[in-house]
């Protein structure tokens, strides 16, 4: 069974996915790459591609706000 993005989420994912370049593609392991088009069907539709890609920008926001992305950036 499929976990659930939360309204929330979503619409922060979306928004997000709205400032990428058109000609985006991202490649998640063996489940296949995808286009920012298709991303967006994803978190809409919350399957398990759209899941993932919500819990992977999740975890960048936590990184940002918590340092840990700049301090990795910095080492």
């Amino acid at each position: 069974m499929t976990e659930k993005i939360s309204e929330e989420l979503k619409k922060i994912v979306l928004w997000k996915l709205e400032a990428i370049p058109p000609n985006f593609k991202l490649s998640v392991g063996t489940k296949g790459t995808y286009t920012k088009e298709e991303l967006k069907q994803h978190v809409e539709k919350g399957d398990d591609i759209g899941v993932m890609f919500a819990k992977m920008q999740l975890n960048f926001m936590k990184a940002l706000a918590s340092g840990d992305f700049s301090r990795a950036i910095a080492e």
